[in-house]
């Protein structure tokens, strides 16, 4: 049993990050990456559930817990024959969640994240949806010009709707707004209901936009010129982004999304050149997944991305 225990194969106990220690954000602790679980989703417009998201993720990445076993932390790729996400990681839990004081949550949200940088970690943070990556990315004020790549269906770009400004629909518009923020680079837009003055409005605020039809049509390595080289990079993953065949357990679904591979491989040029500076999944809702697959799918693809920034260093 203890010889299980150290190997990290065993799936049971707290579901904890890929099982990784759990302690909390502003206490003495130190590890790479800060995992923070952010159950929030007053910012839905459409199907609501998405608080339950952190959770989904969680049971579903102690199919990885190898990846924080004592002694030999992180996982072989068979693809490049390179180990990957050596690091150490820490669970910092979840922001707990005030019932409809939505602004007093965006606040403790990013006092959460702030606590994870100052740590000196890289901030991973489970959603939750969308709306919660403009309270997390204001904890990095201070920080160097920040480019955001966001994997989404929907451009999130509308400045407001019947009133509401910071909803899930508004996120990347007030991300933008933010000093520090220079750029977004948006991945897999698809949505018949994109607005022709939201489209604009981005490209207008110096923004590219990679429609999945032409990502369909080209493969991923046809943007590498498009894709920011060299700077910090903060990556938004709307869950939504991928197929709907491939996650349906979220509250906005859209056929014709991503395949893995191009998610991955999107994820491999992003990661590898420039400093990644944190990382956000967003909008799993389990109440409308299909045997678990959109959180087996989301923790694999927050392993990925933490594989492609920590890489052994050869």
């Amino acid at each position: 049993m203890n010889d299980s225990k150290a190997l990290g194969i065993s799936p049971f106990g707290p579901a904890s990050f890929a099982k990784a220690s759990i302690v909390e954000p502003d206490g003495e602790w130190s590890a790479d990456i800060g995992v923070l679980g952010v159950p929030f989703d007053q910012g839905a417009g459409f199907r609501a559930g998405a608080r339950w998201g952190p959770r989904a993720i969680r049971d579903m990445s102690v199919r990885f817990s190898s990846l924080t076993a004592k002694g030999k932390p992180g996982y072989w790729d068979l693809r490049s024959g390179r180990d990957r996400a050596i690091c150490s990681i820490a669970d910092c839990g979840d922001v707990e969640i005030v019932p409809l004081l939505w602004e007093q949550n965006f606040d403790r949200i990013t006092q959460a994240v702030r606590h994870i940088r100052q740590r000196g970690a890289l901030p991973f943070v489970m959603g939750g949806d969308h709306s919660i990556t403009f309270p997390v990315l204001r904890a990095y004020e201070g920080a160097k010009p920040i480019t955001v790549v966001q994997f989404d269906a929907h451009l999130d770009y509308r400045d407001e709707a019947m009133g509401v400004r910071y909803g899930h629909g508004n996120v990347l518009r007030r991300v933008r707004e933010l000093a520090w923020v220079e750029r977004v680079v948006a991945i897999g837009i698809r949505s018949l209901r994109t607005r022709r003055e939201d489209h604009e409005a981005s490209l207008r605020d110096g923004n590219a936009i990679l429609h999945a039809y032409e990502i369909h049509a080209r493969g991923p390595d046809a943007f590498a010129s498009v894709l920011p080289q060299g700077r910090d990079v903060y990556v938004t993953f709307d869950i939504d982004g991928m197929d709907a065949a491939l996650a349906p357990g979220t509250g906005t679904p859209e056929v014709g999304g991503l395949s893995y591979e191009q998610a991955r491989r999107f994820l491999e040029l992003v990661c590898t050149h420039n400093r990644v500076v944190g990382f956000d999944l967003v909008e799993v809702n389990p109440s409308f997944d299909s045997g678990q697959i959109t959180g087996l799918l989301s923790a694999q693809l927050m392993i990925e991305a933490m594989g492609f920034v920590f890489p052994r260093a050869d």
